[in-house]
C-alpha cells in the first residue's frame, strides 16, 4: 500500500504493537541437519489456527534477494520458495489451515500502479544496457580488449498472472503441499487452500474475502487465531477491517536489514553489526541472510492503542463504539496514501497528517450524529467538516513545510562544516604530535652519535701512540660527521614510522592517511554520509521500508519495506538526490493556480473542471473503503489523473454520486497487455508481439519507450510520478480479441479463469468425504463441507478435472533433485467459497473472548500525551532523531512508558545471562546523564541475545512494565475508559525509604540546605535515596542554589 512510512510511524507511535518472533532453528548432529519438529508446542507461547500467506511477498525476495546471490534458474527459485515456506510454517505451526494466495488479475484501479512500475523498470534496464555498451566500446578503443557479453538478466515482470513462470509456480506449490502431506507429520491435520494467479484478485484481498465469508457462517469459531504473512503496509488496515481480535501480521524485521546496510562504527565497513566487528583491517563475516529475524504486529494491541487514541475526552451525543471508530480511522488513513489514489499534497505522514485528521475527527464527532463510515459505506456529509479544516490549514502547512526544509538544509550545511573542522583539527593534532615525537627522536640520536664519535676518536689516538707506522685516517675534530646526523629521507621516514617511543606506528599511520583523506573521494563520501544523513533518513522514512515497494521498479509488486528491492541500486539512488526544482512553489501565493495549471493543464478559474477532479477522487475514496470491507465494488473503475486535488477544493461532498458498475475482471492476457512494456513481451504468446511493437498496431500508443518523470517536489527518482498514458480498455479488448483464435491449447489454458483448490492429507478428518466427491456421477455437483469434520470451515467442493486421486504426483522440477511422489496420500478438490447472501457486518462476533489487555497505565499516558514522555535531556542521537519513543525493541525500554528514565540496556537478559549490550556500552562508564552515558541504541539494534517480552501473553514478561516505578500515580485529570481494566494492579502503598540523618528537604524559598557546601559533599543529583521528589535516575532533582 502506498502509505509512505506508515509502518514505521505505527510502531513508533504504538511501540508495543511489534514484538520479535521466537524461532526455533534446525540443529545439526555429525554434520546432519535435524529439522524443526513443528508438532511440538509453539515456542511463542500461543497456538495458531490459521496461517495466511500473501505469496507474492515470498516469491519476490526468493527470486531476486537483497543480501545473497540470486538463483540462476527458475527451478532453483522454486526451491528457495519451498525453503521460505518451511521456515514460516515452522515458526507459526498452524493447526487448522494454511491459505496460499498468489496475486491474480487486479482491479483496473490497481493496474495503473502496476503499469507504472513495470514501465519504469524496463526503462531503467534499457538505460543500464546502454551504459554497459558505451563502457565496452571505450575499453575496446583504449585497450583492444573485447568485453564479454553480459549474462542475460532475469525479468521479474514475469511475476504477473498469465505468464509461464506463474504457471510453473502454481504447479510447484501443488507439488510442495503434496510433498509435505506425505513426509511431514506437522502437516497431517492441516487443510491447505491454494488460490493461484488464475483466480482473480490481489492475494491479500482474496485472503480477506475468505475470512469475511467464514465469519458470516454459523459454524465459524469467533475465537479463531489468525496469522497473516505479508509485507504490504495495507495489511494493517485489512486486518483491522475484519474485526477479528485474535490477529497477528508476520513480517521480516526491516530494522535488522537497515542496521546491516549501515557501516560498522568500528571499521566503517558494510555487511556486519558493530558488536560483531573483529576490528579495523579484519574481515568480519556478516550474518547469514537466512537469519533475518521476523516480527509480529499484534492487531489486538493496536486495537487497545486505538481505543485510547480515538475515544474523545468530551461526552458524545451517542454511545462510543470502538468498532465504528476503528473503521473511521482506517478511512482517514486513506487520505495519506493508498495503492489506488495519490495522496493529498498537504498531507504527509511525517508531518503528523494522521494525528491532524484524528484530531479533527474527534472534534467533529462531539457535534455529529454518528460516525463517518458503516460497513464500508461513507457518509460524505460527515466528512465535509473535517476536509474544511484541512483546507483551512493548507496554505500554512505548505509554508511550514518550506521552513522545515530550509531548516534541515541549514543544519546539514552546519554538520558538514563541523565534520570538516573536526577532521582538520584531528589531523593537525596528530601532525603536531608526530613532529614533536620526531624532534625528540632526532635529538636523542644526535646525542648517541656524538658519544659514539668521541669513543672512536679516543681509540684512534691510542692507536697512533701505539704504532706511528699505522696511518689511520681519523678526524681529530669534535664535529659530528654529517652522515651521522643527516640521514636520507627514506631512513628518516623508516625511523619516524618505526616502533619508536615518541610515536607509535598506528599514530603515524593515522598521520599519513589523514592528509590524504581530506582530498580523497573516500573522505568526501564520509562527509556526505554524515552531513546528508538527515536527507537520507527522510528518504527512508518516505518509503518505510515497509512500503519499500514504492522504491522498487523491478516490475513486480514488490512489497515493503522493507522485499524485492536491489539494495545496491536503492542506496546509490538515495545517496545521489536529484536537483529539486519545484515550479509550483506551494509556499508562495498563487500556488493553487500554478498547481492545477502545471499538473492538470487547467486554466485558472476553471472551477467546474476542478470540481470534476474532486468528484473522481471522492468516488475513489468510497471505492477503496468498500474494497477493504466488502470486496471489489467495480473492476473497471480507476482514478483518471496522476495527481490529487487540493484539500481546499473539497466542497459539496454530499452531492457526489459514488455508485459504480461492478463489471468483471479482465483475463490474464488482457492484464498483461495493459501493464507490461514492449520489452517484456516475451512473457506473452508471440502472437501479441506485433500489437506492442508494430507501427501499424491500433494500440501502439499504449507502449511508449520514452515517457516523462515528474519529481513533483521530491528528491529521488524512485519518488517521481511516472506520466504514462492511461489505457483505453475498449480499444485494448478489441485488439486482443483478434489474437485469441491464433493461440494454442496450452496458451489458451493460461488465459482462463481458475478456481481455488482444497488439499488435505489422508490423515485429515475430511479425507474420506473428499474422496467421495470423485465417486459421484455428476462431476460438477457441489458437495457442502461438514463443519464437524472440517474444523468448522464452511464452503462447498467439487472434483478437479486436472487431478486423478490415488495416483502418482509428478514433479514439475526435474533439474533440482525433486522426485515424483509415487504413492501420493493426499487429495485435491475444487473449493468454492460460501455465499452468505448478505454483506459483511463489521463488528465483533457473539461469543468472542477478547485477548488479555497488554497496555499499562504508563502506556495509556504515553498515548494521551501524544508520545511526549517529559524527557528533558539532550536528544539521544547526534542527529536529533526521536529515539526515546520506544518505537522498536532495539531501543531503550525506559521512562517514556514505565517510569524508568534513561537506564538503557539491562545488565542481564530474561534468561539470567549477561547482556552483551550492557557490557559493551556501559563497562566503566556509569549511568550518568548527557553525552558521556554511552550509545545504547546501536547495541540494541545488533544484539542477537536481546529479545523483547511478549507482555500480552505471559504474566512474568511485562515488556515496558518490567521496570515500572511502583510509586507512579496518574494525574488527577486522567480518567481511564469505563471498559478498560489496567494490568498490573494498583500501585503498592508502602512507606518511603528511610532518609539519612541530617536530611532536610528543600524549601520553597530561601537558600537550599547545602547550598554553600562543596561540590564533593553535595548529593542532590546523584543521591541513592529515592522518595516522592525523585528524578528518573534515582536522585533528587535539586539545584545547588535552591529552587
Amino acid at each position: 500500500m502506498g502509505v509512505a512510512a506508515f509502518y514505521r510511524w505505527l510502531t513508533r507511535k504504538y511501540p508495543k504493537v511489534q514484538t520479535r518472533v521466537v524461532e526455533e532453528k534446525p540443529s545439526t548432529f555429525n554434520d546432519i541437519e535435524i529439522p524443526v519438529d513443528a508438532t511440538k508446542p509453539n515456542p511463542n507461547g500461543v497456538e495458531f489456527d490459521n496461517l495466511y500467506l500473501d505469496m507474492n511477498g515470498i516469491v519476490h525476495p526468493c527470486c531476486h534477494p537483497q543480501h545473497k546471490e540470486a538463483p540462476e534458474t527458475e527451478e532453483e527459485m522454486m526451491v528457495e520458495v519451498f525453503k521460505c515456506l518451511d521456515r514460516v510454517f515452522n515458526m507459526i505451526r498452524p493447526r487448522k489451515l494454511v491459505y496460499m494466495a498468489l496475486d491474480g488479475v487486479a482491479p483496473r484501479a490497481k493496474m495503473n500502479q502496476q503499469r507504472s512500475r513495470r514501465f519504469r523498470a524496463a526503462q531503467e534496464a534499457e538505460e543500464k544496457e546502454k551504459e554497459r555498451e558505451l563502457y565496452a566500446e571505450e575499453v575496446f578503443r583504449a585497450t583492444g580488449v573485447v568485453q564479454p557479453e553480459p549474462k542475460a538478466s532475469w525479468d521479474s515482470n514475469c511475476i504477473t498472472p498469465g505468464t509461464p513462470f506463474m504457471e510453473l509456480l502454481a504447479k510447484s506449490l501443488r507439488y510442495y503441499v503434496a510433498l509435505k502431506f506425505n513426509t511431514d507429520p506437522a502437516w497431517k491435520n492441516v487443510k491447505v487452500v491454494l488460490s493461484d494467479s488464475n483466480v482473480p484478485g490481489e492475494g491479500e484481498h482474496k485472503i480477506m474475502d475468505y475470512i469475511r465469508r467464514q465469519r458470516m457462517m454459523p459454524a465459524h469459531d469467533p475465537n479463531t487465531t489468525h496469522v497473516l504473512y505479508g509485507l504490504d503496509a495495507d495489511l494493517i488496515m485489512l486486518s483491522l477491517a475484519t474485526h477479528e481480535p485474535h490477529f497477528r501480521i508476520l513480517r521480516e524485521d526491516v530494522a535488522w536489514a537497515d542496521a546491516l546496510s549501515k557501516p560498522c562504527r568500528t571499521c566503517g565497513k558494510l555487511g556486519h553489526f558493530t558488536n560483531k566487528c573483529l576490528g579495523p583491517g579484519q574481515d568480519t563475516p556478516g550474518p547469514d541472510p537466512n537469519d533475518q529475524p521476523f516480527v509480529f504486529a499484534h492487531i489486538d494491541i493496536l486495537r487497545e492503542y486505538l481505543e485510547v487514541e480515538l475515544k474523545p475526552t468530551k461526552p458524545l451525543p451517542f454511545p462510543f463504539d470502538l468498532e465504528r471508530a476503528i473503521d473511521d480511522w482506517v478511512f482517514l488513513c486513506f487520505f495519506v496514501g493508498n495503492d489506488f489514489l495519490p495522496h493529498l499534497p498537504s498531507l504527509e505522514i511525517r508531518e503528523g497528517a494522521i494525528e491532524k485528521l484524528v484530531g479533527f475527527w474527534k472534534d467533529e464527532l462531539v457535534n455529529s450524529t454518528g460516525y463517518i463510515t458503516h460497513n464500508g459505506d461513507v457518509d460524505l456529509f460527515r466528512i465535509q467538516p473535517i476536509m474544511d479544516k484541512v483546507g483551512e490549514l493548507e496554505e500554512e502547512t505548505f509554508k511550514e513545510r518550506k521552513r522545515g526544509e530550509e531548516q534541515r538544509e541549514r543544519r546539514m550545511q552546519q554538520n558538514q562544516m563541523r565534520d570538516m573542522g573536526d577532521k582538520r583539527i584531528e589531523a593537525a593534532a596528530d601532525e603536531m604530535a608526530a613532529v614533536a615525537g620526531a624532534r625528540a627522536r632526532r635529538e636523542r640520536e644526535v646525542e648517541e652519535n656524538q658519544q659514539a664519535t668521541n669513543k672512536k676518536n679516543f681509540a684512534a689516538a691510542n692507536l697512533i701512540k701505539a704504532s706511528e707506522e699505522d696511518e689511520v685516517m681519523v678526524s681529530g675534530s669534535n664535529e659530528v660527521p654529517v652522515s651521522a646526523t643527516k640521514r636520507t629521507a627514506a631512513e628518516r621516514d623508516d625511523e619516524e614510522t618505526g616502533d619508536g617511543e615518541a610515536m607509535p606506528h598506528d599514530k603515524m599511520a593515522k598521520i599519513n592517511i589523514s592528509d590524504a583523506e581530506m582530498n580523497e573521494p573516500q573522505a568526501k563520501q564520509a562527509k556526505i554520509d554524515i552531513s546528508e544523513s538527515e536527507t537520507v533518513e527522510a528518504a527512508i522514512e518516505d518509503t518505510d521500508g515497509e512500503n519499500s515497494e514504492a522504491k522498487s521498479t523491478d516490475g513486480a509488486d514488490a512489497n515493503d519495506t522493507e522485499s524485492g528491492i536491489d539494495t545496491t541500486e536503492t542506496q546509490a539512488d538515495t545517496s545521489k538526490p536529484e536537483e529539486v526544482v519545484d515550479p509550483v512553489k506551494f509556499h508562495e501565493a498563487g500556488y493553487k493556480a500554478r498547481y492545477y495549471g502545471l499538473k492538470f493543464n487547467i486554466a485558472e478559474g476553471d472551477k467546474e473542471k476542478i470540481s470534476e477532479i474532486v468528484e473522481h477522487y471522492v468516488r475513489g475514496l468510497c471505492w477503496v473503503l468498500k474494497y477493504y470491507y466488502q470486496g471489489c465494488m467495480s473492476w473497471s473503475w480507476y482514478y483518471p489523473y496522476h495527481y490529487a486535488p487540493l484539500a481546499s477544493d473539497f466542497c459539496d461532498l454530499d452531492m457526489v454520486n459514488a455508485t459504480l458498475d461492478l463489471g468483471a475482471p479482465l483475463r490474464p492476457y488482457e492484464q498483461l497487455m495493459g501493464v507490461l512494456p514492449a520489452r517484456s513481451r516475451i512473457h506473452l504468446p508471440a502472437e501479441f508481439g506485433p500489437l506492442m511493437t508494430s507501427p501499424d498496431s491500433p494500440i501502439i500508443d499504449f507502449y511508449p519507450v520514452d515517457f516523462p518523470l515528474d519529481l513533483n517536489g521530491k528528491k529521488f527518482l524512485w519518488q517521481a510520478v511516472i506520466l504514462l498514458p492511461f489505457i483505453d480498455q475498449t480499444r485494448l479488448l478489441d485488439a486482443v480479441q483478434k489474437v485469441y483464435p491464433q493461440l494454442s491449447r496450452e496458451e489458451t489454458a493460461r488465459n482462463e479463469r481458475g478456481h481455488e483448490l482444497l488439499l488435505v492429507s489422508s490423515a485429515n478428518s475430511l479425507y474420506e468425504s473428499l474422496c467421495d466427491v470423485y465417486t459421484t456421477p455428476d462431476a460438477t455437483k457441489l458437495v457442502p463441507l461438514n463443519p464437524r469434520f472440517s474444523n468448522r470451515m464452511s464452503g462447498t467442493v467439487s472434483s478437479d478435472a486436472n487431478y486423478v486421486p490415488h495416483t502418482k504426483c509428478e514433479t514439475p522440477l526435474h533439474n533440482v533433485n525433486m522426485r515424483d511422489i509415487e504413492d501420493d496420500r493426499s487429495i485435491t478438490v475444487v473449493f468454492h467459497q460460501p455465499e452468505p447472501g448478505t454483506s459483511h457486518n463489521a463488528v465483533l462476533l457473539p461469543g468472542v473472548q477478547l485477548p488479555r489487555r497488554a497496555l499499562t497505565m504508563g502506556d495509556i499516558e504515553f498515548v494521551r500525551s501524544g508520545g511526549n514522555s517529559g524527557y528533558r535531556g539532550r536528544p539521544r542521537n547526534p542527529r536529533g532523531e526521536n529515539t526515546h519513543d520506544h518505537g522498536h525493541f532495539y531501543r531503550q525500554q525506559g521512562n517514556d512508558v514505565s517510569g524508568d528514565r534513561g537506564r538503557g540496556p539491562r545488565r542481564y537478559d530474561e534468561q539470567g545471562n549477561t547482556n552483551p549490550a550492557y557490557q559493551q556500552q556501559y563497562s566503566g562508564r556509569g549511568r550518568g546523564r548527557g553525552r558521556g552515558r554511552g550509545n545504547h541504541h546501536d547495541s540494541y539494534r545488533s544484539n542477537d541475545s536481546y529479545r523483547p517480552h511478549d507482555s500480552h501473553r505471559n504474566d512474568s514478561h511485562r515488556s515496558h512494565d518490567s521496570h515500572r516505578n511502583d510509586s507512579y500515580r496518574p494525574s488527577d485529570s486522567y480518567r481511564p475508559h469505563d471498559s478498560y481494566v489496567p494490568q498490573g494492579g494498583p500501585p503498592m502503598n508502602r512507606p518511603p525509604p528511610p532518609r539519612p540523618s541530617g536530611y532536610t528537604p528543600f524549601a520553597r524559598s530561601g537558600p537550599a540546605p547545602g547550598a554553600n557546601q562543596s561540590r564533593s559533599s553535595y548529593r542532590g543529583r546523584g543521591s541513592k535515596h529515592r522518595d516522592a521528589g525523585q528524578n528518573g535516575r534515582g536522585g533528587h532533582r535539586g539545584r545547588r542554589g535552591g529552587h
